[in-house]
C-alpha cells in the first residue's frame, strides 16, 4: 500500500465507525435519529392509550419485510463478491484494461475484495441484529397493558418500549449505511485519492440528510409541536 492508500483506508474506517458519533456533534443532538426517538416515545405513549392496536401492527409488519428484504439481498452479495474473489485474477485484469484506473497489483486486488466483503458481512450482522431486536418490540407490544386498565407505569413502559424500537432502527440504519460505504469502496478499485473523495463525499450526503435535510427540519419542528410525555421519576421502593 502506498501512503495514500493508508490515508484513505483510515479515512474510511474514521468515517464508516465514527459515523454515529460524528452525526451527534455535527447536528448537536438534534439530528434525525434523536428526534425520530422522541417521536417513537410520543408513538408509544399513544399506542397504550389506544384500546386496540390494529394501526401499530401494520406499521411495525412493514418495518420488519424491509429488514428482512435487506438481510437476504446482503447475503447475495456476498455471495457475488465470493465469486469475483475466486476469479480474482481474471476480474483483475479486466478491471486494469480501463484508462481511468490506477495499476495495482493482483494482491492488492484482492484485499479489496476481501474487505469489500466485510463491509457487507457486517452489515448482515447489523440487519440480522436489528430483525431480533424488532421481534421483541413487537412482543413488548403485544405485551403492553390494555387501555381500560389502570397501570400506574404506563409512560416508563412506553419509553422502554421506545428504546428497544430505537436499537433496532439504529442497527438497521447501520446496515443501510453500508451500502453507502461500500459504495466509496468500490472508488478505491479505480484509484485511491477517488477512494478518499468517495468517502467524504459519502459522508457529507449522510450527514447532510441527517443534519440539514428538509425532512430533519420538518421532524424537529415536529417535536417542538408534539413532545412526548415525560415520565415521572420511579420510586426506588415500587
Amino acid at each position: 500500500m502506498t501512503i495514500v492508500d493508508l490515508i484513505g483506508l483510515g479515512l474510511f474506517a474514521v468515517a464508516f465507525f465514527g459515523y454515529a458519533r460524528i452525526a451527534d456533534l455535527a447536528g448537536r443532538g438534534k439530528n434525525v435519529n434523536s428526534l425520530m426517538h422522541e417521536v417513537r416515545r410520543a408513538w408509544m405513549q399513544r399506542m397504550m392509550e389506544r384500546p386496540d392496536r390494529i394501526v401499530d401492527s401494520a406499521l411495525t409488519g412493514h418495518t420488519v419485510n424491509s429488514m428482512s428484504f435487506f438481510s437476504s439481498a446482503t447475503i447475495l452479495v456476498v455471495a457475488g463478491l465470493l465469486g469475483v474473489l475466486g476469479q480474482a485474477e481474471e476480474a483483475q485484469k479486466v478491471i486494469a484494461g480501463w484508462i481511468f484506473v490506477a495499476h495495482s497489483s493482483a494482491t492488492m486486488f484482492q484485499l479489496k475484495i476481501i474487505g469489500l466483503i466485510a463491509v457487507f458481512v457486517y452489515g448482515f450482522f447489523r440487519f440480522t441484529w436489528a430483525l431480533r431486536q424488532y421481534n421483541y418490540c413487537c412482543t413488548l407490544i403485544g405485551a403492553a397493558p390494555l387501555a381500560k386498565n389502570d397501570y400506574p407505569h404506563r409512560l416508563e413502559l412506553a419509553d422502554q418500549i421506545a428504546r428497544v424500537y430505537t436499537s433496532a432502527l439504529t442497527s438497521f440504519g447501520g446496515g443501510i449505511r453500508c451500502y453507502y460505504f461500500a459504495l466509496a469502496w468500490l472508488a478505491w478499485l479505480i484509484d485511491p485519492m477517488a477512494f478518499i473523495v468517495a468517502t467524504l463525499g459519502v459522508m457529507l450526503v449522510l450527514l447532510r440528510r441527517q443534519v440539514s435535510s428538509h425532512s430533519s427540519r420538518a421532524i424537529q419542528r415536529y417535536v417542538e409541536l408534539n413532545p412526548p410525555e415525560t415520565s415521572p421519576a420511579r420510586d426506588p421502593n415500587d
